[in-house]
C-alpha cells in the first residue's frame, strides 16, 4: 500500500500504479477507501517526500543560475531563492499542541503506577521551585501533604 500511495502521489495512475505493485486497480482503490485513515496517512507522507524532492531540485537549479554570467540572472536567482524559502516557511504547519498532547499521553500511559506517582512529585516540585501557582501544587500534592 506505501508504493501504490508513493506511486499515486507521484502521478501515477491507479493502473500504472497498479501495474508496478502487481495489484489489479480497482484492489488499490478498495484499499483507499476500506483502510482510508492509513491510505492518507500514507498518501500524505508521500506527497510530502515529493513535495520536498521538487524543493531541493528547485533549490539546486537556483543556485546552479548563481554562477550565470549575467548579473540580471543571478540576482532573479537569488530573490526567487529568497522567495521560495519564505514560502516554504509560510506553509510550514505549526506544531500541532493536539498531537503533543497526544504523545504525552501516550507517554505516561506506558508508566506504572510507581513511575507515574513520582514523576507527578517532581512535577510539583519543579512547579514549587518555579514559584508556579501553589494551587496547582496543591493539587497535585501527595494526601496528607500540606502545601
Amino acid at each position: 500500500m506505501e508504493t501504490a500511495a508513493d506511486l499515486r502521489a507521484a502521478g501515477a495512475t491507479w493502473e500504472t500504479a497498479a501495474r508496478q505493485v502487481g495489484r489489479d486497480p480497482t484492489l488499490l482503490i478498495r484499499w483507499a477507501r476500506h483502510y482510508r485513515e492509513e491510505w492518507q496517512g500514507l498518501y500524505r507522507e508521500a506527497e510530502e517526500r515529493w513535495a520536498r524532492r521538487a524543493s531541493d531540485e528547485a533549490r539546486a537549479m537556483l543556485r546552479t543560475l548563481f554562477r550565470a554570467a549575467s548579473a540580471k540572472v543571478r540576482l532573479a536567482a537569488a530573490d526567487k531563492l529568497a522567495r521560495h524559502r519564505h514560502d516554504e516557511k509560510a506553509r510550514e504547519a505549526p506544531s500541532n499542541p493536539k498531537a503533543d498532547r497526544l504523545a504525552y499521553l501516550d507517554f505516561v500511559e506506558k508508566m506504572s503506577d510507581e513511575q507515574l506517582q513520582q514523576y507527578l512529585l517532581e512535577f510539583v516540585a519543579d512547579i514549587r521551585a518555579d514559584g508556579g501557582d501553589s494551587g496547582a501544587a496543591k493539587l497535585l500534592a501527595p494526601q496528607g501533604s500540606a502545601g
